[in-house]
C-alpha cells in the first residue's frame, strides 16, 4: 500500500515517527495487520478504542478530549462537538482522498457545522427492516405491513403484538428516533416541534413491551438474532446480515421502507486539544482512504467504505480482494442507480435538540418514559 504523506509542517504536531494516535471508533473498522502495516510504514501507532453508541463516543471526548486525537463521528452530532469546541476543522488540502468521492449523497452536509467541515467520510450506510423465517411473520394479519413483493416494508410492523418481545433494537438515540418519527409521517424527523416531540416519545413508550433487549454494537445483534431470540429487527448495520448467514440462519432485509429509512455516515473528526498531532493524523486519515485500505475493510465488513462502484471494481480492488460476491454482500452495487436508490434514504442531521432527545432516550432505556 502507497503511503500518502501530507505536505508542510503543522504547530504542535511534533516529529511523526514514533508518534502515537489515540482512536475512537466502531467495531471491525480498523483491522490490527492493517494497522501493523501502517505502523511499520511511518513509525507512527495507533490505539483504537471502540464504543458501543453514539452517545458514548461523544461522552468520551467531552469527558476528556486530550484523551484522543481523532473519533469517527457520526452524522447528526457534529453541532454538539462543534458548540462545545471539540474539533478542529479538516484543511482539505491535506486530505488526497476527497477529489476521488463520486458518492451519491451528500456526505460533507452530514461532516459539517456551521458551515465549516469538521469531518471526512470513512464508512457510510442505513438502518433497515430485517426479519428472519419465523412462522410468526407468516401470519395473514401481517400482510398490511408488506410490499407486493412479499416483503416487510412498514415500520408499523415493529408496534404489532405479534412481535412482543421478539424486536431487535440497538442503543442508538438518534438512529432509534428517527424511525420512530418516520413512522409517525413526520416529513423532517431532525426538526420537530414541541407537539411531534411529544408524539415520538409517547410512540417511543409503547415500542418497549416490543423489545427483547436493547444491543450494544452491531456483534451484540448479530449473536441476538443468530440465537432466534427475535424475529425481526431494526439493523444497526448491514453488515449484521453476513454475521447472522455465517451462524447458519437466514435473515431477509428491505432495504427500501415506504416511510424513509434512516442512514447514517462515520467521519474522521481531530479532536482539539493543545498537543494536537495535526500531520501524522492526516497521514493516517490518507492511508485509511486509500482503495486497497478501502478493499480490504469492506472485504472483511461486509460495509460500504469509501469506494464507488468504480473504484471497487478497479484492478487495484480487485487485487486488495474486493471480489465480486464480497461486493455484492455491500450497498456498493445499489449506488449504481442513483436517486432512485438515495431518495428513500434518511441521512442523520444535527436535531433541534439533541440534548432533549438523549435525555428522552435515558428515560426509554430505564422504562421511565
Amino acid at each position: 500500500m502507497a503511503l500518502t504523506g501530507c505536505s508542510g509542517s503543522t504547530a504542535g504536531s511534533g516529529n511523526e515517527g514514533g508518534e502515537t494516535l489515540n482512536v475512537l471508533s466502531w467495531e471491525s473498522y480498523h483491522d490490527q495487520k492493517q494497522i501493523d502495516k501502517f505502523t511499520a510504514e511511518t513509525g507512527i501507532k495507533v490505539n483504537v478504542v471502540n464504543v458501543g453508541s453514539p452517545d458514548e463516543m461523544f461522552a468520551k471526548v467531552k469527558s476528556a478530549p486530550g484523551q484522543w486525537d481523532a473519533a469517527l463521528v457520526t452524522s447528526g452530532w457534529y453541532d454538539n462537538y462543534t458548540t462545545n469546541n471539540l474539533l478542529e476543522p479538516i484543511d482539505r488540502s491535506k486530505v488526497d482522498a476527497l477529489k476521488d468521492f463520486k458518492l451519491g449523497f451528500d456526505w460533507e452536509g452530514a461532516a459539517s457545522s456551521e458551515g465549516s467541515l469538521y469531518g471526512v467520510l470513512y464508512n457510510w450506510g442505513n438502518q433497515p427492516l430485517a426479519w428472519t423465517d419465523d412462522e410468526v411473520l407468516s401470519s395473514p394479519a401481517l400482510d398490511k405491513y408488506k410490499n407486493e413483493k412479499g416483503q416487510f416494508d412498514d415500520w408499523n410492523v415493529f408496534w404489532d403484538p405479534a412481535l412482543k418481545g421478539r424486536l431487535s433494537i440497538f442503543d442508538d438515540s438518534q438512529a432509534v428516533i428517527t424511525m420512530v418519527a418516520l413512522t409517525l409521517g413526520i416529513e423532517d424527523p431532525f426538526r420537530l416541534s414541541d407537539q411531534q416531540f411529544e408524539a415520538v416519545k409517547a410512540k417511543l413508550a409503547e415500542l418497549r413491551p416490543q423489545i427483547k433487549r436493547l444491543t450494544s454494537g452491531y456483534n451484540d445483534q448479530t449473536d441476538q438474532i443468530a440465537r432466534d431470540e427475535v424475529s425481526m429487527a431494526y439493523l444497526n448495520l448491514s453488515v449484521v446480515v453476513g454475521g447472522v448467514e455465517k451462524a447458519g440462519k437466514t435473515l431477509h432485509v428491505n432495504n427500501i421502507i415506504k416511510q424513509g429509512v434512516p442512514a447514517w455516515s462515520d467521519n474522521y473528526s481531530i479532536i482539539k486539544h493543545d498537543t494536537m498531532k495535526l500531520d501524522a493524523i492526516y497521514k493516517f486519515i490518507n492511508y485509511t482512504q486509500s482503495t486497497s485500505w478501502q478493499a480490504e475493510f469492506i472485504t472483511r465488513t461486509g460495509s460500504a467504505g469509501i469506494l464507488d462502484y468504480e473504484r471497487a471494481t478497479s484492478p487495484e480492488g480487485v487485487e486488495a480482494g474486493l471480489t465480486p460476491e464480497a461486493l455484492e454482500a455491500t450497498l456498493i452495487p445499489a449506488t449504481r442507480d442513483g436517486e432512485a436508490f438515495f431518495s428513500k434514504m434518511v441521512f442523520g442531521r444535527t436535531p433541534e435538540n439533541l440534548e432533549k432527545r438523549v435525555e428522552m432516550w435515558n428515560e426509554f432505556k430505564i422504562g421511565t418514559s
